[in-house]
């Protein structure tokens, strides 16, 4: 296909959103020159034809190996040679509208940026990770050395100290009541002397100390705040830092009210750069136990990973190194070898973080191997071809750790067949872990 004049191309795809839209038309023409970095074009690739921006110039045994990249997308395709480019997208058709395209050298400095950023992802996050439980530390400190309204719905209990200030209509006295383990508190008033806290929440309390003082003072105010929490512990081990705040780093640490896990967390100390906060484990009292991913609740709000914790509980922040947190993408890639999850990894973004397919790969059958619950290795097969025509990412395979993705040159029909062709790749990538995940239960 040569482009010798302009030609009309429709838009089926959604990697270049939000520059190009699906439904859209672009409008191609020859090159002038040699292409250069900015540029859209449209290029014959493996999957068939793309429009992507032309991001980086390569020298491959002498010769320039052009490498695309869909603006919505993370990862750059795999190098092309010249003869694969056919013509230069100048200008876009949406609803009737002839739009210019921009591909100044300011474009393609904005993709690059944002592909700077895309391949620091996981560092970025986990950053970002620190400094937001860094900033709620501080806040928390803060408002520790004053002292602090308790929430409503908190419950005193042994150990918790409070400070009562009471106004009696001509002076302010201030008194502290620690709450002892019967759950009584010493109040030195003629009249009032040891009482029941434990169990009260801070309005309980407020009404049956303004009840009782009513009948000693005519005008009564009172304003109650908590100098310290003890009687709902949560243990917090693993990967936490220690900072100068007497309360941080792994120990046992009180609740201050209804604490999620993340605000629990920067309270005390804040995760470790080596922490894996996509696996911190919530242990109960009761022997329950679950997981949750602290990426995903503070980037995307999801509140599933960022439950309320309870007394007793106990919250293990493991590193990083405790889990294999990887896939490996092994057979006919440009790249094979082992891929970081540092959030979501899909199958798609797997392939193409592993430069894309070689001329030999088996698109209508790649296979996906997982440990299952039973301890059997399950065999999952992607239709790639499928996808990529269909435009249709639903069939895309969500990863998990220790998944093996296996680009064989023909069908698979059997788990062990695969083994029997990735054996010696297997080995030598992560060997122990492999040995361990699955052929051992196979």
């Amino acid at each position: 296909m040569n482009i010798g004049q302009h030609t009309l191309v429709p838009v089926t795809g959604s990697s270049m959103r939000p520059t190009l839209l699906p439904g859209d038309a672009v409008e191609v023409g020859p090159f002038h020159g040699l292409p250069r970095p900015g540029q859209i074009v449209l290029a014959r690739a493996a999957s068939g034809l793309v429009v992507h921006r032309l991001v980086r110039v390569d020298l491959v045994d002498g010769r320039r190996s052009y490498r695309l990249r869909g603006d919505a997308e993370r990862a750059m395709d795999a190098g092309l040679p010249r003869q694969c480019l056919l013509g230069r997208v100048r200008a876009l058709v949406r609803q009737g509208r002839r739009l210019e395209i921009d591909d100044r050298p300011l474009a393609l400095r904005r993709q690059l940026l944002g592909l700077a950023l895309l391949r620091r992802r996981g560092r970025l996050l986990r950053a970002a990770g620190v400094l937001l439980v860094s900033a709620l530390c501080v806040l928390g400190w803060t408002a520790a050395q004053e002292g602090i309204a308790p929430a409503p719905d908190y419950r005193f209990g042994p150990g918790d100290t409070l400070s009562l200030r009471l106004w009696d209509g001509q002076k302010i006295g201030e008194h502290k009541l620690t709450v002892q383990s019967d759950g009584e508190a010493f109040l030195p008033i003629t009249g009032i002397g040891s009482m029941t806290v434990s169990g009260l929440t801070v309005s309980d309390l407020k009404k049956t100390l303004e009840d009782r003082l009513r009948m000693i003072f005519k005008d009564v105010r009172i304003e109650l705040l908590v100098i310290k929490y003890a009687s709902h512990p949560v243990h917090l081990m693993g990967e936490v830092r220690s900072t100068t705040r007497v309360d941080s780093g792994p120990g046992q640490w009180p609740l201050r009210g209804a604490s999620r896990v993340v605000e629990f967390l920067a309270e005390h100390g804040g995760a470790s750069e080596d922490a894996d906060l996509m696996h911190i484990l919530i242990a109960k009292p009761s022997g329950a136990r679950r997981e949750v991913n602290l990426y995903r609740a503070v980037f995307h709000g999801a509140m599933d990973d960022n439950p309320v914790l309870e007394s007793g509980d106990f919250v293990f922040v493991p590193t990083m190194g405790m889990r294999n947190s990887r896939v490996f993408v092994l057979g006919e890639v440009r790249q094979p070898g082992a891929i970081p999850i540092m959030d979501r990894l899909g199958l798609v973004e797997a392939i193409s973080r592993a430069a894309g397919f070689t001329q030999w790969g088996y698109m209508k059958g790649v296979v996906v191997l997982r440990r299952g619950a039973n301890g059997q290795t399950e065999m999952q097969i992607a239709d790639f071809k499928k996808m990529h025509k269909e435009g249709d990412l639903s069939a895309d395979i969500p990863l998990q750790p220790g998944d093996v993705i296996y680009v064989p040159r023909r069908a698979i029909l059997t788990v062990q067949e695969v083994f029997s062709i990735i054996n010696p790749s297997l080995q030598a990538l992560e060997s122990i872990y492999i040995l361990d995940s699955f052929q051992n239960n196979n």
